[in-house]
């Protein structure tokens, strides 16, 4: 009989990878924090940023050949929301004296449109992972 820790869809996953990943779309809001976005030109500074950043996500977990890409990138996704409201807090605090709490359903949404973005670029590596397996790759 097999414990439910070795059937659990974590287990096996590169977390460090996963924290890495997650770590590096900060990118996104610290450039807006520095205000270099004003620099470079909005709108499409952030967006390009953001663009950049989603493929970094899905290129290295082509590249390292993921065994659960969805779940890995999901797994990411939320990592930055969550990453993304601590920030925003540290700022609040850094900049303000206290902290200016974001409300319930804005924290949620954040969280969720982030899991729901990597959910969508795990499934783009997921794509590319079996095309490139059907070519030998």
């Amino acid at each position: 009989m097999s414990t439910p820790a070795r059937n659990s869809p974590f287990v096996g996953l590169h977390w460090g990878t996963i924290v890495a990943l997650g770590i590096l779309g900060l990118i996104q809001p610290a450039l807006g924090i520095l205000r270099v976005y004003e620099t470079l030109g909005r709108p499409w500074s952030p967006i390009a940023v953001t663009v950049l950043v989603a493929a970094v996500w899905v290129a290295v977990v082509v590249l390292r050949r993921t065994a659960r890409p969805v779940l890995t990138l999901t797994i990411v996704g939320t990592l930055y929301g969550v990453l993304t409201i601590v920030l925003n807090w540290i700022v609040w605090i850094v900049f303000y004296g206290s902290t200016a709490p974001l409300p319930g359903p804005t924290i949620a949404s954040i969280v969720l449109a982030n899991l729901l973005g990597g959910a969508l670029l795990g499934l783009l590596a997921l794509v590319i992972l079996r095309i490139m397996s059907r070519r030998g790759h």
